[in-house]
């Protein structure tokens, strides 16, 4: 016998897109039943993770940054606005954001059933759909699904939203993990740790396909950073190896070679600065002496200025699941409304998130589409009701 539930809304997935969706709906509507389901013991796990525990939770450069921040002000969420736009609660602490969304969920008759885990849908003859789970029924005239992709499994996010949209017609495609470190050849464990300021650029057949600068990470097995994460965004997995794929790090983007080559000179030319020496306080140390192995000659200053300049690394992978910060591929736009977040094959249906066929660069991007799409879904949710 199942135990059954009744719901004008239900939302899959209690993440950042479906926490938004539920908050919108009761602004929207005081009197709707109102119902988040999460598979976890708890809610919003993987945002305390955003922004290294700092949540970044937009950027003033999104279109609807303005709106985000509306919404997460009316909640008593201040916030303090970074380089490069993005924006921090002003403790800088992403507990503090939680706590807020978690507050007025409980203090606005928002059912949270947790450890829930939702195994398929079932459409009724009349309007509502059937959220089931073992012996658990949720019937409900609105649903979401807002499960998250599969990037950061260790937060439950592992791509089962998809399955539940294949079975409601929906196609995906392509699944990638986005925004993830990259793995270079080579020997990497004198550099681990190092990190300098860059501008890096990934190349594939000699084709630049993308450029950033920012703060390049050395690890064991590669590069790290926010400028290398932004770039894994254009790699791709072909006939099952990652072919002719380059990075390429200026280490002086602010310098030409000319200028460059000169500084060398004169520091060759410096009887108190030994050969050994010549990059000393230009590069961390490992760094230097990793640059200079490279040069079969140390007195040659061209070819040293020429690989400061484009100190490149073959690209032998990119960083799975577990090390991406979000999904590349989805349920495609083409088949939702964006206004609404409703399925255009499923009437009562509806899509939110990291689900969604939608990855952008790091610094905000990324959550600000989850809280936008959550706060369209569940408004158009309980306008229908």
């Amino acid at each position: 016998m199942k135990k059954s539930k009744n719901a004008d809304v239900c939302i899959i997935g209690g993440g950042v897109s479906g926490i938004a969706a539920a908050i919108a709906a009761r602004m929207k509507d005081p009197q709707a039943s109102i119902c988040l389901i999460e598979k976890k013991d708890k809610i919003g796990k993987k945002l305390l993770a955003t922004g290294n525990g700092r949540c970044n939770f937009t950027n003033i450069n999104c279109e609807t940054s303005n709106e985000i921040l509306s919404f997460f002000n009316m909640l008593g969420i201040k916030e303090r606005v970074e380089e490069q736009g993005r924006v921090y609660p002003y403790s800088g602490k992403a507990k503090d954001v939680l706590h807020a969304l978690e507050s007025y969920i409980n203090a606005n008759n928002i059912k949270v059933y947790k450890e829930f885990e939702v195994e398929n849908l079932r459409i009724n003859a009349g309007k509502s759909t059937d959220v089931l789970s073992g012996n658990k029924k949720i019937s409900a005239l609105k649903v979401l699904i807002a499960t998250g992709g599969k990037a950061g499994p260790q937060f439950g996010c592992i791509g089962d939203g998809y399955k539940l949209a294949r079975e409601m017609g929906h196609t995906v495609t392509k699944l990638l993990p986005a925004l993830s470190p990259v793995e270079c050849e080579g020997e990497f464990t004198k550099l681990k740790g190092i990190r300098v300021k860059a501008k890096v650029t990934l190349v594939k057949n000699e084709k630049v396909l993308s450029t950033e600068i920012g703060e390049l990470q050395f690890t064991e097995y590669g590069l790290s950073g926010i400028c290398i994460l932004n770039l894994s965004r254009y790699i791709r997995l072909e006939a099952g190896k990652f072919a002719d794929y380059e990075i390429s790090a200026d280490l002086l983007y602010d310098m030409n070679a000319d200028e460059l080559e000169q500084e060398l000179k004169s520091r060759k030319s410096n009887n108190n600065i030994m050969p050994d020496n010549l990059l000393v306080s230009i590069v961390p140390e490992e760094l230097a002496s990793f640059v200079l192995s490279k040069v079969n000659n140390k007195e040659d200053i061209k070819k040293l200025a020429h690989l400061l300049k484009n100190l490149t690394f073959t690209v032998s992978g990119v960083k799975g699941w577990k090390f991406a910060q979000c999904t590349s591929g989805g349920i495609p736009i083409a088949e939702v409304d964006i206004n609404t977040m409703e399925s255009k094959i499923i009437k009562g249906l509806y899509f939110a998130g990291e689900i969604i066929d939608y990855d952008g660069p790091c610094g905000g991007f990324n959550l600000n589409n989850a809280w936008e799409t959550g706060i369209k879904a569940g408004k158009a949710m309980v306008t229908s009701v």
